[in-house]
């Protein structure tokens, strides 16, 4: 197949355009490198830099043919979100409904979109399913709501599309000071015998997923009808957990700081697998542990 990768040289979108080329499809990368690295770009797919605002999109889209679209350009911090949040709908919501109204023009066979747990807020549902309430708690979960709802909307019977919503991920590539995920910055402060920061208590839980299990997750939509599905491990785990874990990993005496929580952190977050498995036989393979100890070897050998 031939595919577009919004993001390919992000985080999450490098790992999956590595899984997608490994399968022999034809890829297509657009990215901007505002926050991904060329480092990360698989040398046997195409690569245009370009902003998915711009109004030259819907002729490369037309000039490539692409059979889907995997849409992973997003402002993903909250923090952030919070601090700019017109910043945020601009490219969360604006540039990417420009990319869903050029794929329903187009008659794109696909369409991907990676939303995010976020849109949850703190639910009593625990694990959470994907018809639990939604109740964002940061601008950022909020414009992810928002595209899932423009995408339902706009594109239904007019595209296929899926919609998955991660769980915390982690893993090699993950940038400690872009995108923020917890693991990253936690693992790059051990590694340089810095002090780590934790908001609150230490008590809050996440389901932290590996970032090559998401990537495994993604790919299986092409072969699958569309639907919205949580992509996680269904499994909780609290920060001084995780803590836990990295001191057994590191074997260093880590120096730990607290400090108050965080304006529209949410307290506990997991998600539930049930969906995701039995409509697309996924099943993470990467425990906790064993994925921790994989992302510290990466960043370690970066060094």
């Amino acid at each position: 197949m031939k595919i577009i990768v919004t993001g390919g040289a992000g985080f999450i979108g490098s790992h999956l355009v590595d899984k997608l080329i490994a399968k022999d499809h034809q890829v297509l990368i657009l990215d901007d490198l505002s926050t991904g690295l060329e480092e990360n770009i698989n040398n046997k797919a195409d690569f245009i830099k370009i902003d998915i605002n711009n109004k030259e999109l819907g002729q490369i889209i037309k000039d490539f043919k692409p059979d889907a679209i995997y849409h992973l350009v997003a402002q993903k911090s909250v923090g952030a979100s919070f601090a700019n949040p017109k910043f945020d709908a601009q490219i969360n919501i604006m540039a990417s409904l420009n990319l869903i109204q050029e794929a329903i023009k187009q008659k794109i066979k696909k369409f991907i979109f990676i939303s995010s747990a976020a849109i949850y807020g703190d639910v009593k549902e625990i694990p959470t399913s994907e018809l639990a309430s939604k109740e964002p708690l940061s601008p950022y979960g909020l414009t992810k709501l928002t595209l899932e709802k423009y995408l339902y909307i706009l594109a239904t019977n007019k595209l296929d599309w899926t919609i998955f919503r991660p769980a915390n991920v982690y893993g090699p590539r993950q940038d400690p000071q872009g995108e923020a995920g917890v693991i990253a910055i936690f693992i790059n402060n051990i590694i340089n015998n810095l002090p780590l920061n934790i908001n609150g208590d230490g008590e809050q839980t996440r389901d932290y997923i590996y970032v090559e299990d998401v990537a495994d997750g993604l790919v299986k939509a092409l072969d699958n009808k569309g639907g919205i599905f949580n992509i996680c491990t269904g499994q909780e785990n609290s920060l001084n957990k995780l803590i836990e874990y990295l001191k057994e990993i590191s074997k260093k005496d880590i120096e730990i700081k607290q400090r108050a929580a965080l304006e529209g952190e949410i307290k506990h977050s997991c998600l539930k697998l049930d969906k995701i498995k039995k409509e697309l036989n996924f099943e993470p393979k990467i425990n906790l542990k064993k994925g921790l100890e994989l992302t510290y070897k990466w960043f370690q050998n970066k060094k």
